[in-house]
């Protein structure tokens, strides 16, 4: 992973580049020396095999140049090791410092590369190191977050101050947590942070590693698979139970209207006993309706799209609903423009949506409600959209249920 120390090109170098120089140096200095010394020495031969006296000044100066060459070739020996062992070190440094350099960038690719946000925070709170995942999760730039302490960087009530704190005051025994929280652009998003103690070289406490995982995708995901998962068992058991009624409900009905019609052969039926059978055909013929819905949750086909004419589809829904409004002493009003364009859609499922949000509409409100039912031509994304819209003036929907209006047979009627 890292490349290894340099070590025959390091002394390669060294050789040719500064050891020799030095020792040329040196050793043209000594050979001077040498020379003078021996230049001496030769004047007191020569005076000597020529039988003339050599003075004694002379002689103390022969053995004062000995004793100065002696001095000066130990001390030439001496800087020459000191500067050679200098060279050496420094090279060794420049080394040392060259693979240290290397170890911090691979480290720092690393740390840039990891999908997961990576934060350290020292002892005091000060966030020393954010990899640009972390950037991107805590939606603030590296310019401003390190250097800082997290409690001026999130705010005193921001949730990832108060789960930093929390961790940072309980240190390696809370590893992880979710917080969730709106990011600048108004979303919703959940991060999951664990954290870990992170000590020096000497196995001394230096602050704390907090890994960050953006999880509001996953959350979203595993949400819609469970959503499958319990929509296809509800599909099953509702075309079961369906199923399973439909037979009971027929045998009811048939032998009711067999009752009906012997009991009014044989005698004369009073009022309160035709209010008995209107009740009873009635809610039997709710109960059928109730049944074919569920068969056709159930039993769902796939859609068929084509061409649909959207003012006589609600033309169509308003004359059978109109009777029930009535009935119920409410207004149902309509108001469709004429130039409307055609639409790609299933003509059916339209219809039936529509059928089933008006009668909501009618069970929300009292008597003298009114129900409108509003189309309009919009024009959204350089593309031209109908919309259909109904108002009622009941009390409306309670935040609480509103989250579950797409459930299957979710319901707040008693």
């Amino acid at each position: 992973m890292f490349r290894p120390r340099p070590e025959t090109p390091l002394f390669h170098n060294l050789l040719i580049r500064q050891i020799v120089p030095i020792l040329i140096i040196v050793g043209v200095v000594v050979g001077v020396l040498l020379i003078f010394s021996l230049e001496h020495q030769s004047m007191v031969v020569v005076g000597l095999t020529e039988g003339r006296t050599v003075s004694s000044e002379l002689n103390a100066a022969v053995g004062q140049s000995r004793r100065d060459l002696i001095a000066i070739t130990l001390l030439l020996f001496i800087v020459g090791g000191v500067g050679i062992s200098a060279v050496v070190t420094y090279l060794h440094y420049a080394n040392a410092k060259q693979n240290l350099e290397e170890v911090k960038g691979l480290a720092r690719h690393i740390l840039e590369s990891i999908p997961t946000g990576v934060l350290t925070v020292s002892e005091d709170g000060v966030i020393t190191a954010a990899n640009p995942t972390a950037e991107a999760i805590l939606e603030r730039p590296a310019i401003s977050l390190l250097g800082k302490h997290y409690g001026v960087v999130f705010g005193e009530g921001h949730p990832i101050h108060l789960l930093l704190a929390q961790m940072v005051h309980h240190g390696g025994s809370m590893h992880s947590k979710e917080i969730t929280f709106d990011s600048q652009n108004g979303e919703v998003r959940t991060i999951h942070i664990s954290s870990v103690d992170l000590t020096d070289d000497n196995g001394k406490p230096a602050g704390m590693i907090f890994q960050l995982h953006d999880v509001t995708e996953w959350l979203a995901l595993e949400k819609q698979v469970n959503e499958a998962q319990r929509l296809t068992a509800l599909h099953t058991l509702s075309a079961g139970v369906a199923h399973e009624l439909r037979n009971p409900l027929s045998a009811l009905d048939l032998n009711l209207h067999l009752l009906e019609e012997e009991l009014r052969e044989t005698t004369d039926l009073s009022s309160r006993a035709n209010d008995y059978f209107t009740v009873l055909n009635a809610e039997l013929r709710r109960l059928s309706a109730i049944l074919d819905n569920i068969m056709r949750y159930a039993q769902s086909r796939p859609s068929q799209f084509q061409e649909v004419n959207i003012q006589s589809l609600v033309s169509h829904v308003t004359q059978l609903l109109q009777h029930e409004a009535e009935d119920r002493n409410q207004q149902l009003q309509v108001s469709v423009p004429t130039n409307l364009p055609n639409v790609q859609g299933d003509e059916t499922q339209i219809a039936q949506a529509l059928i089933n949000i008006v009668i909501n509409a009618f069970q929300a409100m009292t008597a003298g409600g009114v129900c409108r039912i509003i189309v309009q031509e919009r024009e959204r994304q350089e593309r031209r959209w109908v919309e259909i819209a109904v108002h009622d003036t009941g009390q409306g929907i309670d935040p609480q249920s509103l989250v579950h209006i797409f459930d299957p047979f979710y319901t707040t009627k008693e």
